[in-house]
């Protein structure tokens, strides 16, 4: 075990928000967050951290099968509590016993490696739409890789919990899981022969400073004066957001008129078949405001408890009451809907579930999982039904809303990575850029950052961090993007390899359709992860994991000699033909150049400049260059030069 991790310092909780739901939760039972559960993987051979939340000053034990010791806390005057466990080498499965005033078993805990996979929609695809994967699912039985998915969401302040749960990897549950994660976690599993853990923690479309902690852009002047500009546009934002609210709740009958109040006659109402997107005649096109009314019957055993209730994504906005009371209301149409509803607000048997819901355009409705919607207590669920609806207002008679401020920053790391900073875990693997595009060169600040703070706060600032460089992808001519810009991200990618213990998987070679932003081909990509976390993370010298990276220059007479990095047994030629070359001298005019193999260097030059001053190599949106080493790894998009770039000035 690579001495980083027994040097893991036990957890810290992040910042935690006076409005989170946990926050509100006034049971006595104990109770953990998602990331522990059935099925789990904790980091094997250190000391993890289990934790939770109980009543003020309640005692807590936590006991392991690996070991039978018992470990005993406090909870604190906020009710949380944690313990930490020392675990021996791999195995299991074995149970997990916390005991309060309530007890829970976790069971067929194992113990092995535990990653974390995060980015955009590289990452999040999943492997039913990826390369082969019929084939794939089909032969997915691994029951010691456990898989948990993060779902969606989004905070202007740190959370304590997820939403998502561990699920022995199957064909049952492969097909919906990050394709990346799951092959990288494949590969590992096969050459370790160790239980792995993989936490995928992604959104589609996302730009990496959603994913950085605030703390940690204020410290760079850079970022931080964009912070202090954001937050008062947002000041005026909340004043007009608050304006238009008022102005459209008068045009809206369900407002004035109280829709939400569980004594109104609703035998005008209509039914509504199921609760999913809209297709019905009268909602399949409306924009505009609904209400729908449901309800859950209470068990009397839940009386007093705390309990949460599970709505899904509502498409736009919601306002969500039970038994009249406001409990919940989220402006995002991903976002699923989470809302803690306090026992003094249920009662025994029926209950009424009222949800305002804002179509601004497009498709709307609901988006549910299999279970939902459903109130929650500890494992055991009532589910909520009997849904009616009645149209409030159409968009066209409503004004549109204020714009938000924008770029929001943190939001995601608040929501989907913060809460899970208490958990102990091997490394990290990234795949995102694409929608850094148009700020390439700050990407150069930002990546590194995001780095650096991510280890911060898992309290190791060597943890290894493995990422995948944007593909190949024509389509990036139609974005609107500077000149360049692509092969900058590239560019700024290849950089952060100053970074300690970090590497990159070059995807160059992957792409058959220029065409297609997601590559079907995850297993490669997967793969070529793992083979960077055998050779750093755990010290195995056998292993080959990077193809040629530009080391230096030499000009020589009308030409330019190249050297390298990363050779490994040699310099391969794939078609016979060395390509994606370019040359240029004292004009900065890049042409298209001859490249030759001499030894391990490579002689680039063109007729047409005769005093060369620089080399750029694959520097486009979409290259398919033949310049590999022999152990198949193709090489980095790289230039010689530092003449300012196309996205020098652009500024998030």
């Amino acid at each position: 075990m690579n001495q980083r991790v027994l040097r893991r310092v036990t957890g810290v909780f992040a910042p935690i928000a006076a409005c989170t739901l946990l926050a509100r939760f006034v049971s006595a039972d104990v109770r953990l967050p998602a990331v522990l559960g059935d099925h789990m993987v904790l980091q094997q051979n250190c000391d993890v951290v289990v934790w939770g939340w109980a009543d003020a000053m309640e005692s807590v034990t936590v006991t392991a099968s690996w070991d039978g010791k018992l470990a005993a806390t406090t909870a604190n005057a906020e009710g949380r509590w944690k313990v930490a466990l020392k675990t021996p080498n791999a195995g299991g499965p074995y149970t997990l016993t916390i005991a309060g005033k309530n007890t829970i078993t976790l069971n067929d805990v194992l113990l092995g490696d535990v990653w974390l996979a995060s980015g955009q929609s590289n990452m999040e695809w999943p492997v039913a739409s990826s390369l082969n994967s019929k084939e794939e699912i089909a032969s997915a039985e691994h029951p010691q890789i456990r898989l948990f998915t993060v779902e969606r969401s989004s905070s202007n302040t740190p959370l304590d919990n997820v939403t998502g749960k561990w699920e022995v990897c199957s064909a049952q549950t492969v097909g919906r899981f990050s394709a990346v994660a799951y092959y990288f976690g494949r590969s590992l599993h096969t050459e370790l022969k160790t239980p792995i853990g993989l936490i995928a923690s992604s959104w589609g479309g996302t730009e990496i400073e959603k994913w950085i902690p605030e703390a940690a852009m204020l410290a760079d002047p850079e970022f931080a004066a964009s912070l202090e500009s954001r937050r008062a546009a947002l000041k005026d934002y909340d004043v007009a957001m608050a304006a238009w609210r008022t102005k459209n709740d008068a045009a809206d009958p369900g407002a004035a008129g109280h829709w939400e109040d569980p004594s109104l006659d609703d035998k005008d109402w209509t039914a509504l078949p199921a609760y999913k997107t809209w297709d019905l005649p009268e909602l399949g096109g409306f924009d505009g405001v609904a209400w729908f009314r449901g309800s859950v019957d209470i068990p009397t055993s839940w009386a007093g408890q705390t309990v949460t209730l599970e709505l899904g994504a509502i498409d736009d906005q919601d306002r969500t009451y039970v038994n009249g009371k406001l409990v919940g209301a989220t402006s995002d149409w991903s976002t699923p809907r989470v809302y803690a509803v306090s026992g003094s607000d249920l009662q025994s048997g029926r209950n009424s579930i009222v949800i305002r819901v804002h179509d601004t355009g497009g498709l709307g409705g609901f988006t549910a999982g299999a279970d939902q919607p459903c109130a929650k207590r500890g494992g055991e669920k009532a589910p909520v039904g009997q849904w009616k609806y009645r149209l409030g207002v159409l968009q066209s008679a409503l004004t549109p809303p204020p714009e938000s401020p924008a770029p929001q920053n943190s939001v995601l790391y608040n929501a989907m990575i913060a809460p899970l900073t208490p958990m102990v875990i091997r490394g990290f693997i990234w795949y995102q850029g694409e929608s850094n595009i148009a700020r390439a060169a700050q990407y150069q600040r930002a990546f590194p950052m995001m780095i650096a703070a991510w280890r911060k706060v898992w309290g190791d600032d060597e943890l290894p961090f493995f990422f995948v460089q944007i593909a190949p992808f024509s389509g990036y001519s139609t974005w609107n993007l500077p000149v360049g810009s692509v092969a900058e991200l590239r560019e700024a990618q290849r950089l952060t390899l100053k970074v300690p213990h970090t590497g990159m998987v070059v995807t160059t070679d992957l792409v058959p359709d220029l065409g297609d932003i997601h590559p079907l081909n995850k297993q490669t990509v997967g793969l070529r992860l793992s083979r960077l976390a055998l050779a750093d993370a755990y010290g195995r010298k056998d292993i080959s994991c990077n193809g040629p990276g530009y080391r230096a220059m030499k000009i020589e007479g009308g030409a330019i000699r190249l050297s390298f990095d990363h050779i490994g047994s040699g310099i391969d030629v794939r078609g016979g033909t060395l390509s994606g070359f370019a040359i240029a001298g004292e004009d900065r005019q890049f042409v298209a150049a001859d490249a030759k193999r001499d030894g391990e260097t490579i002689m680039v030059s063109s007729p047409q400049v005769k005093r060369p001053v620089a080399v750029r190599f694959a520097w486009e949106d979409a290259p398919v260059p033949s310049f590999f080493n022999r152990d198949g790894y193709p090489a980095s998009p790289f230039r010689t030069d530092n003449w300012p770039l196309s996205t020098e000035k652009a500024r998030w």
